[in-house]
């Protein structure tokens, strides 16, 4: 009963990521069809796209069975980036090189807090009492 409960939980997660990225990956397909060449070739795109897209559901098919059945080197986590994993991904965009790339910055821990422009007062137009008519400071006068 707590695995099935633990299983629930875990398809539940699971079929919520799986939704944000198949989100996003509808998200770049429309990307793409937005460009000149993709118009003229929108029809073509779809007719790929869309057979192996409609084969994606959130919902996972995994089970218990499944993950007791799974051998134990399947649960080693492989980095995306190691060779192991990259011997599979090779293509010729892998070998095109980058030329030099402006640094465009925008980190937060490089940004300084602006700091007010200082401004001598007679640049503003004279002093404290300057364009002002102070009605209310005249002086009494004394009597005599």
């Amino acid at each position: 009963m707590a695995l099935e409960s633990l299983c629930q939980s875990l398809g539940d997660q699971y079929c919520c990521r799986r939704s944000l990225l198949l989100k996003r990956l509808d998200l770049t397909i429309s990307a793409f069809h937005w460009s000149d060449r993709a118009e003229a070739q929108g029809e073509a795109m779809k007719a790929v796209l869309i057979p192996i897209r409609e084969t994606m559901t959130p919902e996972s098919d995994v089970s218990i069975a499944h993950i007791l059945a799974a051998r134990a080197d399947l649960s080693r986590l492989v980095p995306a980036t190691s060779k192991a994993a990259r011997r599979g991904t090779i293509c010729a965009i892998n070998k095109v090189l980058m030329g030099n790339v402006p640094d465009r910055g925008g980190r937060p821990n490089e940004l300084e807090a602006p700091m007010p422009s200082w401004q001598s007062r007679r640049e503003n137009g004279g002093g404290w009492k300057a364009g002002r008519h102070c009605w209310g400071d005249k002086k009494k006068r004394k009597k005599k």
